[in-house]
Parts: structure tokens; sequence; C-alpha cells
């Protein structure tokens, strides 16, 4: 009997053998035609009397197929492959038509020293195709046409973000980039995320220093707007393996918003955060910041400094910089020369030098410090103290008739001492520089629209006391007042649900005097300088002055227990 299987097997290993033969014979004579096909291509490269390229094993520059649009490069047959500065090398099928010679001078026009090759039409096309399959999906076609694009249009559409989660799935991927922009304008967002996981891109806003969840793309969707936003930022777009930084703006309101993008590559995709900075936006004053008491007094006594070192100091994200300008925009008037070294430049200030540093140049602060210490200034700002050049220098120029202003990352007022000390800043030249520290944090204010007065409950107002007791003993200018009530939120449109809208800061300063400079000298802990600073100056700490805003109806209870770390047992 004949094994039917046996035979069914052997009759497809025949078959199988008889493909390879013939997908190898194919092969040899694919390989056998191109040959002929370069070789006629190199011989016409020789009557144009330019060089030839084989454009298939040529390595193409990672910049530059975004460049051109697919379309437009397999109708033109011309493909940019190597670029150094203005110089740029483009291969080409036929340099007489008439399509690649208007595409070659537009890019000259745009100033760019083109050099041509020809390459055999097969291959050009085959290496658009292959070059374009690696790159991410991109919208139909990338142009410049939004950079620096007037949002004017979208204004008036995006007017809570609620809306903006229903229209951002249906438009393009330009089209959402710009309505994403203005819904994080209309709601005072500082970052906008783009977060991806295995299945969708989550879009999140950072408003008021807390992180949203606005909604979620596929990723398909999101890919697209995110491929857009790479694009206008300058970023690579066939590079999602190693981080990038680049930067766009636009126009809105009348305002230019820079906006600075920054990549990482995760197990999911790129993730992207972009920092929105309104370089126009108007500087505030200190009681708008939320400066009161004893830190509005030292603010207010720190301005008709002569020389010294005005530290300001917190955590990432509090508001640290904007105080600064603040202080900027005080000591700025047409007797003063002031200069800053900043990263980045946040606000455009008149009659005031402003300098960016630039690491990768190694253009850092303490060699900015140096040279600007060359220029003559009376006020000198440097974004941030963070190792012992910088602190050394500032602390040099503090003692040489220079007002000298800063931040320190530190998470009290008291701690920006044993920083510096911990930086390499001798103890007889700190308390020779330094003359005030304050540190902040950032509250939330009640939303406006949906916020509601309630009374408080006897726990709530127990603790209120209690504080407000020990703030008093401290300090009697403080005017103690037990609320009738006190803000509750609840969440709406304008608010995106959180309930609160905007920020204000609670403090804790102290200035340098005689005795605290003694106790320095002799390696005080932070415990013992804090101790002075409240018994001999009247500071207050974050929690006080958190407490004295919640019962003037500034901020609630429940935002200085997440900020200042008190307890509520109600």
């Amino acid at each position: 009997m004949v094994d039917t299987k046996q035979v069914t097997a052997s009759q497809n290993q025949k078959i199988a053998g008889r493909s390879l033969k013939e997908a190898s014979a194919a092969d040899t004579l694919s390989e056998i035609n191109r040959s002929f096909a370069e070789k006629k291509t190199a011989a016409a490269a020789k009557r144009f009397g330019i060089p030839y390229v084989d454009i298939r094993n040529t390595p193409i520059g990672a910049d530059l197929p975004a460049k051109i649009a697919v379309e437009e490069a397999k109708q033109i047959l011309a493909f940019p492959f190597f670029q150094i500065g203005k110089k740029m090398r483009v291969a080409v099928a036929n340099p007489k038509n008439s399509r690649t010679k208007k595409y070659l001078e537009k890019l000259k026009k745009e100033g760019l020293e083109v050099y041509l090759s020809l390459a055999s039409r097969e291959e050009i096309l085959a290496k658009i195709e292959k070059i374009h399959a690696l790159q991410p999906r991109r919208p139909e076609e990338f142009r410049n046409e939004n950079a620096g694009a007037n949002l004017k249009n979208y204004e008036g559409e995006i007017q809570n973000l609620e809306q903006l989660a229903k229209e951002a799935h249906a438009i393009s991927a330009q089209e959402a980039l710009n309505r994403i922009f203005v819904g994080a304008l209309r709601t005072d967002a500082s970052d906008i995320h783009f977060q991806p996981d295995e299945q969708k891109i989550d879009l999140r806003f950072r408003i008021d220093g807390i992180l949203q969840k606005i909604l979620e793309f596929d990723r398909q969707i999101g890919g697209e707007i995110v491929n857009h936003l790479k694009y206008e930022s300058k970023l690579r777009l066939n590079v999602a393996n190693i981080p990038q930084d680049g930067r766009l703006n636009f126009l809105a309101e009348d305002r230019k918003i820079d906006v600075r993008v920054n990549t990482l590559p995760t197990e999911f995709g790129e993730s992207i955060v972009c920092r929105l900075l309104d370089s126009e936006k108007k500087i505030k004053t200190f009681e708008e910041l939320g400066f009161a008491n004893i830190s509005l007094e030292n603010l207010q006594d720190a301005i008709r400094l002569r020389e010294g070192m005005i530290l300001v100091t917190g955590p990432t994200g509090s508001g640290k910089t904007t105080t600064l300008y603040a202080l900027l925009s005080k000591f700025n008037n047409p007797e003063r020369k002031i200069a800053t070294l900043e990263n980045p430049v946040e606000y455009h200030l008149k009659n005031i030098v402003q300098s960016q540093i630039d690491e990768s140049q190694d253009y850092t602060f303490a060699k900015g410090l140096r040279a600007l210490l060359r220029h003559d200034p009376n006020i000198l700002m440097v974004g941030e103290i963070r190792d012992e050049d910088t602190a050394e220098t500032a602390a040099q120029a503090a003692m040489t008739g220079h007002v000298l202003l800063s931040t320190l990352h530190t998470n009290s007022a008291a701690e920006a001492i044993p920083r510096l000390l911990n930086l390499g800043l001798k103890p007889f030249v700190l308390v020779s520089s330094l003359s005030f520290v304050i540190a902040q944090r950032l509250v939330r204010r009640p939303c406006e629209k949906c916020a509601k007065k309630m009374k408080p409950t006897p726990e709530q107002l127990r603790l209120i006391e209690e504080l407000l007791a020990e703030a008093k003993s401290l300090n009697s200018k403080i005017q103690v007042k037990i609320p009738e009530f006190l803000w509750e939120t609840k969440g709406c449109g304008f608010c995106g649900q959180t309930g609160y809208r905007g920020q204000l800061a609670i403090t804790e300063s102290f200035r340098m005097d005689e005795e605290l400079k003694v106790l320095i000298l002799k390696n005080a802990s932070v415990a013992e300088i804090t101790k002075h600073a409240r018994e001999k100056q009247g500071m207050i700490s974050f929690a006080e002055d958190g407490v004295l805003k919640a019962a003037a109806g500034l901020t609630t209870l429940a935002e200085i227990a997440r900020v200042a770390g008190i307890r509520l047992n109600f």
C-alpha cells in the first residue's frame, strides 16, 4: 500500500527545491540586469560630466529623508543623500529633467550649495521606498508652514480640555498639535507630556505643578502627532534610540511662545516633554507671588543691597526663577548695569543683558560668570549654583561690590548653609558673601468658578489656632484672624476638574546677621540655624505661612498638607 503522506511530502520537497532554484535563478538574472543598468548609468555620468553614485549601497544622512516628501522624490527622481553645512549632494536620474531642475533651484534659493551625482532611475526609486519605509509615519507632507505659526484661528475654538479631547482625534496631525498648544495655553500648563505605553500614547499637561491626563491617542494617530512635533522642533525623525533636544515657537494672542522639546527613548517608544516659555509674560510683584510678613520684609530689604548674595531655594518647579525675575525688575533702573546667565532665558527683560549657557559648547555657569564680571555689572543673576566653581566665583562677586542673585536646590531655607559648605565654599567666605536666603514652595489657588465656602469644622479650627498661635509668638507683626469659612474645591471645565486654578508661594526666609555668622563659623547644625532664624528674626515655617494663607482664603488646608507636610486628621 502506498503511503500518500510520504508521496505528498516528497512532492512538496521537489516543488520546494524547484522553487528555490527558480528564485535563485531569478535573483541572479535580476543582479545581472542591475549590473548592466548601473554600467549604463556610469557611462551616462561621464557624458554629463558628473560623478556616478551607486545609491543602493550609499549610506544616507539621518536628517535628509525629511527634506523631501516621498511622492515629490518619486516625481522628480532626485534624492539628497549627503550634507555638510550648506553643501549638499543630490542623486538624480536625469539632470536635464525640468522638475529636477526646479527642485535644484529651490535648494539653491534656500542657500544650499548643491552638487549632483547620477544614479539609475530604478535604484533611486528603490532607495526612496526603502528609506521612507524606515521612517515613522508622517503627516501627508512635511512642510515648514507651521514654523512660527499664528494660532489665533484656534484660540476661540478650544475653551476647555473636554473639547480638546473630543476634537483631537478627528483632525490632521498638524491641526491636532496646534490645538494641543492652544489647550495648554488656555489652561496655563507649563509642560506638555506625550507618554507612550504598549497600546496608546497619553497626552498629559502639567497644570499648577500637577500632571493631569488630558486624553489618549492610539499609537498610529499619536505617532503622527509626535512625529510632526519632532519635525517642527528640527529633531531627527529617524532617530528614536537616543535623547534629543529641540525647540520651536508659535504666536498666540500676539505673544511669542517658545517651546523646548526633549525626547527620551523608552520601552514603548519616545517619551516627549514640551516646556512652554512665554517670554513676554508680565513679571508679578512680590505680593502677587504670595510673599507676606517676614519674607516680604526681607525681599524689600534685599532690593536695597549694594553688594551681597541673595539666594532663592526650593525643589524643582517651586517658582524660584520667577522670584528672581521679580527681584531683577525691582533692581532694574538706568543707573545700573544688570546681566544674567540663564538656562534657558525664560523672560526677556528690557535694559538687561541676558546670556544663555550652552554646556554642549563648554559654556557653563562658572565660565559665563567669570566673563560677565569683566563687563562691569552692578547686578548679576546666575540661574543656578550647583558646583564649587560657580559657588566660589559667585561668592567672590558678592564680596567685591556686586549684588548676586541665584537659586539653590534645598528643601528649606536653613539647608542652604550646609549645601553651600558641601559644595566647597569656606565658612568665612560664606558668611562674608551671603545676605539673604528665601525658600519657597508653590501651592494652588482655589478655582474661582467652582470652589465653595464651607464653615470650618472644630478639628480644622483647632489646627489653625495652634499654628497661628505659634506664628504669632514668633512674630508679633503677624495679623492673626480665625477664619469664618474655608474654601472647598469641587472641579469644573474651567479648572480641568481639579478644583484649582493658579498658584502662589508659601515661604520661609532669613537674613545673615552677626549672631548667625558666629553660629556658621562654629559649624552649627540646620536645627540650630532654624532655631536662630525663628527666635531672633521671626521666621515662620512653610506650614505656618500656608495656614495663614488658607485662613485668608488664598488656598486650602488640603494644599498645605500636600506641600508642607502637615497632618490632617479630618
